[in-house]
């Protein structure tokens, strides 16, 4: 029985409250006026004109048309209440007959009100904002506004000649909106978490954009001229549907007793900018077995082209339900489709060519970390710090983010500057965590895996919208990371129809499609980041590497790096390994996060690791330079390609590593102006490209020892011919070889500096050959044939 008196008496409860909040309205308008004309933000630099009277500074900016937006923040709002409470104006109470008790009490749950009911007080807020609109000043902005200049002036020309007042509606007289910015408590929900009694508030979201539509106009205020009694008459649009007059409402037509036949004037209509985006819920708010549920978000004003699909948001606005035709609304009863009326987006990872909020002080710390030095190498050590090991797959990652910059040529073509990355390798070696990783730090990022993955998946698909009928393409993985990176995770699971889709965007950048009539190219400037198994599941080193690969060469020559990572033994680094994980796993906990951190960051990473926000400003700041070749590296850069094509082509050919095609040369060109980069350098040096060889030959290192081991190769005769080799195109008469050169070609067989000396020193024990006194260079006692 208590029970149902409960649910009998909700109904109730709710039209009173909803009585005492109409009774509030008329005070409440009048303390909106006040807020906006007399609020001052002492915290912030004074305005010349209007000192510290943060919204009349901001309306002289909107009266100037420098400002398209009012947001009132609720925060300065709430300090305002507290102030009113203490001393309320007496000027208001007495205008509306209320006490001041009645007015503090109102005054108490404004904030409220405004949370539950926004829509109402936007349009209180804009009343208030023409209000104490100023004039025009000295800083107004004349660009574009001649023909609203002129309009402005006919309409109070014809309005003094009819006698009338001045009947514009606000949004005509006004080029400005004002919108609501939520209070910093406010608590950001879940889309699962919105029920009906958030219908007309202000929420606020945490979701995934998927689509967004095309920009298009949308009418605000619609101008009919009357051919009878040549009035203008306006008709302001609330809603998402309107219907247009059909006779004219003027009073001199209704003393004639005629209809007036009304023309509607487009030329001196208002329209403002309209889109539509679908939203999706975070997958992390996904219960386990459930669907990600989505939602239509429309955005208008100056917050229209803010997003794109694949960014995560924060999104603030009024949860709404739809307008729908009657004969639509009959059908569908009492179920509503709703959207949400945003007023304020927030991106959860801001973009390299947009400013954060706190951007001043992470670009401070990024100058810092750079004058300490070692910059590169602890930007490359943050990358995934809990993965042990891979130092030289974390530093060529980091050369991925950082990338190359795109040049174009006087006759329009173009050479990309990204660096395109392969993993190939044995399980268990991280390479999805690295991806995963990457995905967090760069700010525009896919993640998708090669067996989820169709080439209409990765490329575009052709889709009807229900609404409209149109026939519109929708992006895939490649397009939706456009200027950012897709990671392609189980390269090798694609099927190989599929695969070919990428070769395109690999390497033109683009997207082409000729689909149910419509023929057009995408942009597609991304990233490829792969990861991919041998064939056989693990490689093989009975096998060739051709053979493990199993990747066709015209995709193989499109990657610029391409990491064969083994899983050999070694006790002293599974040693290492088992301790640092065992580190992870014991520091790890789910108190204080800064006491956690700081324990992370001295127990198990021995180095402070940079957090994502640090690594996105360093990469930002990075990509803002364009280094150019020094003209001393020209002719090294040309003998090294010279030097792997000819030792590809002496090698055996079912030892071939990779392709060494004249794609190779610019990957090597990439991967030193990336290195020039992270050391904010406007020239590529001598240590860049030596980076940028070392990364190419470490990408093999581990192919080349267990190549090493499984043929049983002496070391002693290794360098006997590469010392044989590089006597014979020596220009010494004598035949000395420079030692620096010995050790560098030893390194691409897979010895080490102490391998080397010890295999010399043999040979020397031997008399075959002879050291200078200094042991920089080395010859035969005999000549070589």
């Amino acid at each position: 029985m208590a029970a149902n008196a409960m649910r009998e008496n909700a109904p109730k409860n709710n039209l009173s409250r909803a009585r005492d909040a109409v009774r509030r309205f008329p005070e409440l308008k009048a303390l909106c006026r006040k807020f906006i004309g007399t609020y001052e933000k002492r915290t912030e630099a004074p305005d010349p004109k209007h000192g510290f009277k943060k919204y009349k500074a901001l309306l002289q900016k909107a009266a100037n048309q420098r400002l398209e937006t009012i947001f009132v923040d609720l925060n300065d709002l709430e300090d305002f209440c507290k102030q009113e409470i203490l001393e309320p104006d007496e000027a208001i109470a007495d205008a509306k007959g209320i006490p001041k008790i009645q007015l503090q009490q109102s005054i108490e749950k404004w904030i409220s009100d405004i949370e539950t009911n926004a829509s109402r007080y936007m349009k209180y807020f804009y009343e208030a904002c023409d209000a104490e609109l100023p004039e025009r000043d000295a800083d107004f902005n004349t660009d574009g506004s001649l023909a609203k200049d002129v309009i402005t002036r006919w309409r109070e020309a014809t309005l003094r000649r009819q006698g009338g007042e001045n009947s514009l509606p606000l949004r005509l007289k006004n080029d400005f909106d004002v919108r609501f910015k939520p209070r910093d408590g406010c608590k950001t929900l879940r889309m699962r978490e919105l029920t009906a009694g958030a219908v007309g508030a202000l929420v606020q979201l945490d979701c995934m954009v998927v689509r967004t539509s095309q920009v298009k106009p949308r009418v605000e205020v619609v101008a009919y001229h009357c051919d009878v009694c040549h009035a203008e008459i306006f008709h302001t649009v609330e809603g998402e549907r309107y219907t247009p007059f059909k006779e004219c409402p003027a009073q001199k037509c209704k003393d004639n007793k005629q209809s007036g036949k009304l023309r509607q004037n487009a030329r001196t209509s208002k329209f403002g900018k309209y889109q539509e985006i679908r939203v999706t819920e975070m997958s992390e708010h996904v219960p386990v077995g459930g669907v990600p549920r989505s939602m239509k978000v429309i955005l208008t004003g100056d917050i229209a082209r803010t997003v794109l699909p694949g960014d995560a948001i924060t999104l603030t606005g009024v949860y709404k339900p739809s307008e729908l035709p009657w004969l639509q609304a009959r059908s569908r009863g009492t179920m509503q489709e709703m959207y949400v009326d945003a007023h304020s987006i927030k991106k959860h990872k801001s973009g390299y060519n947009e400013q954060d909020q706190n951007e001043e002080e992470v670009a401070r710390q990024v100058e810092e970390a750079h004058r300490n030095g070692n910059l590169y190498e602890n930007a490359a050590r943050s990358i995934a710090p809990e993965i042990f090991g891979h130092t030289d797959v974390k530093k060529a990652l980091l050369l991925v983010l950082i990338g190359s910059f795109t040049k174009t040529m006087k006759d329009g073509m173009k050479i990309r500057g990204d660096i395109h990355t392969l993993f190939m390798g044995d399980p268990g070696v991280a390479k999805s965590q690295l991806l995963k990783q990457v995905c967090n730090i760069a700010p525009r990022s896919v993640y998708t895996t090669g067996k989820g993955s169709s080439g209409v998946g990765l490329t575009a698909a052709v889709t009807r919208d229900n609404a409209t009928g149109e026939v519109s393409l929708e992006g895939g993985a490649l397009v939706l990371a456009d200027m950012g990176i897709c990671c392609i995770d189980e390269f090798d699971k694609m099927d190989e129809n599929d695969r070919t889709a990428i070769h395109e965007v690999m390497e033109q950048q683009s997207v082409s499609l000729a689909k149910a009539g419509i023929t057009t190219t995408l942009n597609s400037r991304t990233t490829v980041l792969a990861a991919a198994n041998p064939k056989y599941g693990r490689y093989d080193i009975m096998k060739s590497p051709v053979e493990n690969i199993d990747l066709p060469p015209a995709l193989l020559s499109r990657f610029d790096l391409l990491f064969l990572l083994l899983d050999t033994f070694d006790a002293e680094k599974d040693k290492n390994l088992a301790l640092h994980v065992c580190k992870v796993h014991s520091t790890f906990s789910k108190g204080d996060a800064d006491k956690k951190e700081e324990t992370a960051t001295d127990e198990v990473y021995e180095f402070k690791a940079f957090d994502a926000s640090f690594m996105r400003n360093y990469v930002r700041k990075a990509k803002s330079f364009e280094p150019l070749i020094d003209d001393d590296l020209m002719q090294d850069i040309v003998a090294a390609y010279v030097a792997m094509r000819e030792e590809e082509n002496i090698g055996e050919k079912d030892s071939r590593k990779s392709y060494t095609t004249p794609r190779t040369l610019l990957a090597i060109l990439r991967l030193s102006q990336a290195h020039a980069r992270a050391r904010f350098s406007e020239r590529v040096e001598r240590e860049d490209f030596d980076e940028a060889i070392r990364l190419m030959k470490a990408s093999k290192e581990s192919v080349e020892i267990v190549a090493g081991a499984k043929k049983g190769t002496n070391p002693l005769d290794l360098v006997y011919d590469i010392i044989a080799d590089l006597s014979r195109k020596s220009a010494d008469s004598d035949g000395w070889v420079d030692m620096t050169y010995v050790v560098n070609t030893a390194s691409l067989k897979a010895l080490t500096q102490d391998m080397v000396e010890e295999a010399i020193e043999n040979w020397e024990s031997l008399s075959v050959v002879v050291r200078n006194p200094e042991k920089t260079k080395v010859r035969f006692m005999v000549p070589v044939a």
